[in-house]
């Protein structure tokens, strides 16, 4: 496993510029060594979850305690910038930047201040259920489908809805209890409020329908934070990416309890 601690911030392109900005580790194999281990909630995404809306929900809940025990929770997450939920279910890879956080803490990304995103393989989630045996599995995807080419064609996207069920279900066969995220609103340019609302809609009945809870982000974030520079109309400010955090987890924090 190739490791080097930063010194400075970490550069990780537009997507993350206005995320997390704090050193990590360098790390290119989250499945390899002893980084990867049993926690109480797993949690994946997207590069929405690369800068302070991941890092933010993280930090709040390795910092929540269990309901039951007491104890600090463990929480083992792992983002992958342009996946979503067909790439989560088979072998992918990305090549715009990872970050994962493990159950001590500690966080990595696969490359460093002087280089860019490597060429990162990641496995299906069921491998991430296997090792990790959570018992709640946080999955915060969608926000790729809706820059997606094939979002407006019905096939493609009852064949999406289809693959979401898939993935409640596998997790549902872990023994984990699934909580999914929907994604923050987007730039009109990407996807008009009526598409937007539509498609939350449709994402909220699948994973319900699969027993899944579904956390609408929707009246939690605004998209006047959408950065002007990011041609996929996505991703926010970091300003914007914090308050989207701090409104989720006043939501999230509840159906946790009730979850654990």
């Amino acid at each position: 496993m190739g490791w080097r601690v930063l010194a400075g911030i970490v550069a990780c392109g537009m997507v993350c510029s206005a995320g997390w900005a704090d050193p990590d580790s360098t790390l290119t194999d989250p499945a390899g060594g002893t980084w990867l281990g049993k926690a109480d909630i797993l949690y994946i995404g997207d590069s929405e979850s690369l800068g302070y809306f991941g890092d933010g929900l993280y930090r709040s809940m390795t910092a929540k305690r269990d309901p039951k025990s007491g104890r600090p929770l463990t929480v083992w997450s792992y983002w992958t910038c342009g996946s979503d939920v067909t790439s989560w279910l088979s072998h992918a890879r990305t090549v715009c930047g990872i970050r994962t956080c493990n159950t001590n803490g500690h966080c990595a990304r696969d490359h460093g201040v002087n280089d860019g995103p490597a060429t990162v393989s990641y496995g299906p989630v069921r491998t991430y259920l296997e090792a990790v045996r959570p018992r709640v599995t946080v999955i915060s995807l969608g926000t790729n489908f809706l820059t997606a080419r094939e979002f407006q064609a019905k096939e493609p996207y009852q064949f999406y809805l289809g693959r979401v069920a898939t993935m409640v279900r596998q997790v549902k066969d872990a023994g984990s209890r699934c909580i999914w995220i929907g994604p923050p609103q987007v730039g009109e340019k990407t996807r008009n409020a009526a598409g937007y609302g539509a498609f939350i809609a449709d994402l909220k009945h699948t994973v319900e329908a699969g027993g899944g809870s579904f956390i609408d982000s929707a009246p939690l974030s605004d998209r006047k934070y959408v950065l002007s520079r990011d041609f996929e109309g996505t991703h926010y400010q970091g300003e914007g990416e914090k308050k989207w955090a701090a409104a989720v987890w006043q939501v999230l924090a509840p159906v946790l309890d009730k979850a654990l």
